[in-house]
């Protein structure tokens, strides 16, 4: 049974996970959201704490040099700053303290012994390469003012962030799985720091698949399995994947054997340890996420002219506008707005209910070959693929892949079978083997049988090999209605 949800109305709930109110500030949703956990949230504290310990290393180097007579100058060490800020950053990231902890489980140890290993570092690279021009009274004192400087910029910075979220912004809405008992002990666990209950249910049949229900209806980010969440080796596997898909972290207060034995557990903070899957794929994942990236932004500057125009084009040809948003299945299911060229009249929407007798597609999604909504620069745009060009923001932003099961929007995805719907377990593509295979011209059941393939199968080549084919398959034009 679910517990915990909060009444859609109730101000006090949503602040105390984060969520921003009408009646808050602005200056306070701005804060909540810099600090909630999310990727863009760390990637905005890692930046933060990043420049703050660039400037008081170079600052620390810059005034021992000008304390000491007769040594470098100011010139010399900023000539050197770009090696130096490498091996200082890799140095600091090597003893964990710009991976995303809660500000109350960094270690002060950890801090101190990397600081003086860059001490140790800068003194034996001065004797290696004297041609740097740093004498040892440069070094020393430098050693001193860095291990100075670093201390009060990381402690400024933990006791900065705990502030905030002592004052309810920012903290990460969280829902514990376990029996009643055990939710009640980690709610107790997360109080005041950076995790906010947010909601609770015990395990057991349909485990997945609730916790998927409570996620949507309290907006948490985070996952707590607490002591007594029994699950399997492989609904743990299943539940991590799920977790994975959807941007959420799962913790373990404590772990079990099961966990252990499943995923790798790390520190993460209040009593906590994080469960990751095991690495085997990752670096697949990340190459993937960094090459969709780079090609979107490429493509995207490269294409920005022909981008306008089609939106000029657009907006003579009908009343409307160029870009169409439409709510479609992401990720393990998670809705997301997804970018298209308009390619219908702008009151499609309300006349597909009375088209449904002519859908031409068996399945659960909704095709017709002369579709009367679709206008005339719609079908140009069709035909060429261009409608779908929009979609590299959603690639962008990571709400979709270069390469992928399509996207089905919550129409489509409603009346999928349980069945039907692990096609969900991937991040959907602009292209995928479906498009490549004659899009609408196939059956619902291969354009499954296609995307599962490419889920079991996925790897670099076979992405690469999707790219390459789609640009035979636009030409040819099969199924592109």
């Amino acid at each position: 049974m679910v517990a915990g949800r909060f009444p859609s109305g109730d101000p006090e709930a949503l602040k105390r996970t984060g969520r921003s109110t009408a009646g808050e500030s602005l200056a306070g949703r701005v804060v909540g959201r810099l600090f909630s956990g999310t990727a863009a949230s760390r990637l905005f504290g890692r930046a933060t704490i990043m420049t703050a310990d660039a400037l008081a290393f170079l600052g620390s180097l810059a005034l021992a040099v000008t304390l000491v007579p007769g040594g470098t100058v100011v010139g010399g060490v900023l000539s050197l700053a770009p090696l130096l800020l490498v091996v200082w950053f890799a140095v600091l990231s090597a003893h964990n303290l710009y991976g995303w902890v809660p500000p109350e489980r960094r270690s002060i140890g950890s801090l101190v012994a990397a600081l003086l290993w860059c001490v140790a570092i800068l003194a034996v690279g001065s004797l290696l390469y004297p041609e740097s021009g740093f004498v040892a009274a440069e070094v020393v004192l430098a050693g001193a003012l860095v291990v100075g400087s670093g201390l009060v910029v990381h402690r400024t910075y933990v006791r900065g962030v705990a502030l905030i979220y002592r004052s309810g912004l920012g903290r990460i809405p969280t829902v514990v799985l376990g029996p009643p008992e055990e939710r009640e002990r980690v709610k107790r666990l997360l109080a005041g720091g950076a995790y906010a209950y947010a909601g609770g249910m015990s395990p057991g049949e349909r485990c997945l698949v609730r916790l998927r229900h409570l996620l949507e209806a309290t907006g948490a980010r985070s996952v707590v399995l607490s002591d007594g969440a029994d699950l399997a080796a492989g609904e743990l596997g299943e539940l991590l994947r799920s977790m994975r898909l959807r941007g959420v972290r799962v913790m373990a207060a404590p772990a079990g054997p099961s966990l252990v034995e499943s995923g790798t557990l790390v520190p993460g903070g209040e009593g906590l340890f994080e469960v990751r899957p095991p690495l085997s794929g990752e670096a697949g994942r990340y190459a993937k996420r960094s090459l969709d990236v780079a090609l979107s932004l490429s493509m995207l500057a490269l294409l920005l002219p022909a981008l306008v125009a089609i939106s000029a084009v657009i907006r003579t040809q009908s009343p409307g506008p160029a870009l169409f948003r439409q709510l479609r299945a992401g990720a393990d299911g998670v809705p997301f707005v997804c970018y298209k060229f308009r390619s219908m009249y702008a009151d499609a929407g309300e006349r597909q209910a009375a088209l449904e007798r002519s859908n031409e597609a068996r399945g659960a999604f909704f095709k017709m070959r002369r579709d009367p909504r679709v206008t005339p620069v719609g079908r140009f745009l069709r035909r060429w693929s261009l409608d779908e060009l929009p979609q590299l923001l959603n690639v962008l932003k990571g709400e979709m892949s270069l390469v992928g099961p399509r996207p089905l929007p919550l129409r489509d995805c409603r009346r999928m079978s349980e069945r039907e719907k692990r096609r969900l377990a991937a991040v959907p593509g602009l292209t995928g083997l479906w498009q490549i295979s004659g899009r609408s011209d196939l059956p619902f059941e291969e354009m499954l049988r296609l995307d599962l393939h490419y889920i079991e199968n996925w790897s670099l080549a076979l992405d690469a090999s999707i790219l390459l084919r789609t640009v035979w398959a636009v030409f040819h034009g099969r199924g592109a209605y």
